[in-house]
């Protein structure tokens, strides 16, 4: 079935899904926490606009200014700022990586419990992605807080005249979605509501009004009963994600060296190699300091050397291998040593053959200019 589904909201927190090309917001009116934009109706056709009602002064979306509310491409500034391609195409393959459930999602003081530093990013691709003690976590947008926003950006009207080019993709809205209800499950207790501000998750208030707990459950809890097939492919089966297994199976699924790259040291990155390799290590000399035991008592003084014919040859050939395996191993380390600079090296190149183009580019326009 085509098109962005229905989302009601009522009085009761209940969501009616309805197969019409329209959506209303999943919070009320008067539930809304960011009260800095007004929608006003202009000319006769009654279409509808944003304003700041804060400071007329700034006609930007509240904590973007470098995003108009009337610009062209507020809907590009969106995208970046709420899908999730690469997560979207590994989806199928989440399973690997996390468990499937899209409620798998512990609250802030549990994150801390665990020993977790909460870590603010404003890349959607690493919103509840974790490693080791750190769990990254994207910050709710000022303006994703204000119903006249959602009406005016995110839904669409049934008696809406806005071309399909005004008006936001389906994948957007499933994303928006699946990120706001992540909140639902962040933010659960007063604790959870303390730690969010002190990390600065939440944005300070305008208004002399503090935020609590009642009136963020308010605001939260009609995102908290969307369902999975509402939202986007990364939220619909699946919540927090640990960052190395993507790593792992994103050259294969991406064709990605990593994911992300989380150490930017090559000492830090190698290191993580040395504790397998003492223990491989350790567990092939056990086993060599017991076969040279074994020869060095084979009994070749009583007759019966050829009873330890067959221990000779097996110590011999995993002698053999066990060479093998060191220098498989170096080489190993040799070849990714070599190829991150050689991958660094081209990254370099192709910046230096791209400002080269725009120079030319520039220098050319400024020719014809005169001409």
């Amino acid at each position: 079935m085509s098109g962005i589904f229905t989302v009601i909201h009522e009085p009761s927190h209940q969501l009616f899904v309805k197969c019409r090309r329209t959506m209303f917001t999943p919070f009320s009116k008067d539930a809304q926490l960011n009260h800095q934009l007004k929608v006003i109706s202009s000319g006769a056709s009654g279409d509808r606009t944003l304003i700041r009602t804060d400071d007329p002064q700034y006609q930007c979306l509240p904590g973007q200014p470098r995003t108009l509310l009337h610009s062209s491409n507020i809907y590009q500034q969106l995208e970046r700022e709420f899908l999730t391609p690469d997560l979207d195409t590994l989806a199928p393959h989440l399973w690997l990586v996390a468990t499937q459930s899209s409620s798998h999602i512990s609250p802030l003081h549990e994150q801390v419990l665990k020993g977790c530093n909460i870590i603010i990013t404003e890349n959607p691709e690493l919103h509840l992605t974790w490693t080791d003690n750190r769990i990254f976590v994207k910050p709710l947008p000022r303006y994703m807080l204000s119903h006249a926003f959602w009406t005016t950006h995110l839904v669409s009207s049934p008696l809406s005249t806005q071309s399909a080019h005004d008006k936001p993709s389906s994948a957007l809205v499933k994303a928006a979605l699946g990120f706001m209800r992540t909140y639902y499950h962040l933010i659960q207790h007063e604790s959870d509501l303390h730690i969010a501000k002190q990390c600065r998750l939440l944005p300070s208030s305008s208004s002399s009004a503090e935020l609590t707990l009642e009136k963020f459950h308010a605001f939260i809890t009609g995102f908290g009963d969307i369902q999975d097939d509402r939202v986007s492919p990364r939220y619909s089966s699946y919540g927090t994600l640990r960052l190395s297994r993507l790593n792992l199976w994103s050259k294969i699924f991406l064709h990605r060296f990593q994911f992300y790259r989380t150490n930017r040291q090559y000492g830090v990155y190698f290191a993580r190699f040395y504790a397998p390799i003492l223990f491989f290590f350790g567990i092939l000399t056990v086993v060599l300091g017991a076969m040279q035991v074994g020869l060095q008592a084979d009994g070749s003084g009583n007759g019966d050397r050829h009873r330890w014919a067959a221990l000779r040859e097996i110590s011999l050939w995993f002698s053999v291998a066990t060479l093998m395996c060191i220098c498989a191993i170096g080489l190993f380390l040799l070849f990714l040593l070599v190829y991150m600079l050689l991958r660094e090296l081209l990254f370099a190149t192709k910046g230096i053959i791209r400002r080269r183009r725009c120079r030319t580019k520039a220098e050319l326009a400024r020719k014809e200019g005169f001409a």
